[in-house]
């Protein structure tokens, strides 16, 4: 089952990274394209020090709306994934995070864990470095 893990947050890396415009978005973050890979329950949790931190975002509701706040704090950005690791339960994703927000350039390794239950995600957390979500799998670095 771990690699079918893996396989499903690769796959939904390539269906939700990228810049998008609003049509874009629309369709992406649309509930039956959401569906094919996080439970409707699903919990996003942002990196705890970012601006989108406040609270807690659940739902396919919630997924919609940690992106339209995230997405509006850069003038452009791009996402590509450097590793994918399984963790059981959970799988570590490490992606490089590029662009411009509010006229500073990014250059920045970050990571996230995946919790998947049922072929789904479950729950995301996101970090600001690749070793913090490795250690939340309990697995160092």
């Amino acid at each position: 089952m771990s690699q079918e893990n893996v396989k499903l947050v690769r796959r939904a890396f390539a269906a939700f990274a990228g810049s998008v415009d609003e049509d874009e978005f629309e369709r992406r973050f649309a509930d039956a394209n959401l569906d094919r890979f996080f439970d409707p329950e699903v919990e996003w949790v942002p990196v705890s020090q970012s601006l989108l931190a406040s609270g807690g975002y659940q739902g396919y509701e919630g997924i919609r709306r940690f992106w339209t706040e995230f997405l509006s704090i850069w003038e452009e950005y791009a996402v590509e994934l450097q590793e994918i690791v399984d963790a059981g339960g959970q799988v570590v994703a490490v992606m490089r995070m590029t662009g411009r927000t509010h006229g500073v350039d990014v250059d920045e390794l970050w990571s996230s864990l995946h919790t998947l239950r049922n072929g789904r995600i479950v729950r995301v957390q996101n970090f600001a470095s690749p070793r913090d979500a490795f250690e939340a799998a309990g697995l160092g670095e």
